[in-house]
């Protein structure tokens, strides 16, 4: 089935919630092919009978299943007999789940079974099975999400503000620096994981889409000044590589600063890493940014440029 036509507030979405709010059942098959003619028996043939909500609520009300096209334009029949292979194993429980399944299988159609009695829309695509949430139930659990976010932002930005204090001191140790690109690709990961969640809100992600924009801003910018500052330069001569390295890290590997250490050359946790400083010059206004690689080359750590008198700059 096409991934957008049971995401909340599309017609084929809207249809189904109707069926499942009234409690009448439905099995629904999503497109039409010569198998499906072979196990179908009876029903009313549909001429001109555009797709609407309204309209798939009214035929459900019929015992037999509905076909519509595979672009969820036509409703082709209703009160369909469908007659799939009883040999088709199935661990789905109730004749209409059964038949869905079985259905499916057989013809590698689509098939959507709603429950009279309890309102459940399942999706059936041959042996996969997937039960519809409701979108309440998908935005609580996005806004849960978005509270986390909103968490690790706020560990992340504290943790960057320190490591400015610390740089300027020259007294930051490379399990500080660790830390910052910890919490900050742990909060890249995050947005992308709700992003894919609030896909399935359809019309209502936008806002959704907004708030990640907004907690993820800067963020990527800011962790690849922090790697051009801080990777040991004899082992990265840019920072693609790390941040490649970085991105292929399992949970478990990035939550281990040791681990995260080792991947970046940095396996001293207490030793002090000196920032090179394109960091501080990139929050300077009005400084060009080829201005930056000159700078850091002449006076090679942020403590120099720091010391260095007008003259010399």
């Amino acid at each position: 089935m096409k991934n957008n036509q049971l995401i909340p507030g599309e017609p084929l979405r809207e249809g189904v919630d109707l069926i499942a709010d009234k409690k009448t059942g439905a099995l629904i098959v999503v497109g039409n092919s010569s198998k499906l003619e072979k196990i179908s028996s009876g029903g009313i043939n549909l001429t001109n009978c555009n797709f609407t909500p309204e309209m798939l609520g009214e035929l459900a009300k019929m015992d037999g299943a509905i076909i519509v096209d595979e672009d969820v334009n036509q409703i082709l029949k209703a009160n369909v007999h469908l007659n799939p292979s009883d040999e088709i194993q199935t661990t789905q429980t109730g004749t209409r789940h059964r038949t869905a399944h079985r259905v499916s299988v057989e013809t590698a159609l689509d098939v959507i079974a709603v429950s009279d009695e309890s309102g459940i829309i399942k999706v059936f695509s041959e042996e996969d099975v997937n039960e519809l949430e409701e979108s309440s139930m998908i935005l609580g659990r996005v806004n849960e999400s978005l509270q986390s976010i909103d968490r690790t932002r706020r560990r992340f930005d504290d943790a960057v503000l320190e490591l400015g204090e610390l740089e300027v001191e020259n007294t930051l140790t490379n399990q500080q620096v660790l830390e910052v690109i910890q919490r900050g690709e742990l909060l890249g990961r995050l947005s992308q994981q709700v992003r894919k969640e609030a896909t399935d809100l359809g019309e209502d992600s936008g806002l959704v889409m907004i708030q990640i924009d907004s907690l993820e801003s800067g963020v990527r910018n800011t962790l690849d000044l922090v790697l051009k500052d801080h990777l040991p330069a004899k082992r990265f001569r840019n920072i693609n590589k790390a941040v490649d390295e970085i991105a292929n890290l399992t949970y478990e590997e990035l939550n281990s600063i040791q681990h995260l250490g080792s991947v970046l050359f940095m396996e001293s946790l207490d030793e002090v890493s000196t920032s090179k400083g394109y960091r501080i010059l990139a929050r300077l206004p009005g400084l060009p940014d080829n201005l930056h690689d000159s700078l850091i080359q002449k006076f090679k750590t942020l403590p120099n440029l720091l010391t260095a008198s007008t003259d010399k700059l």
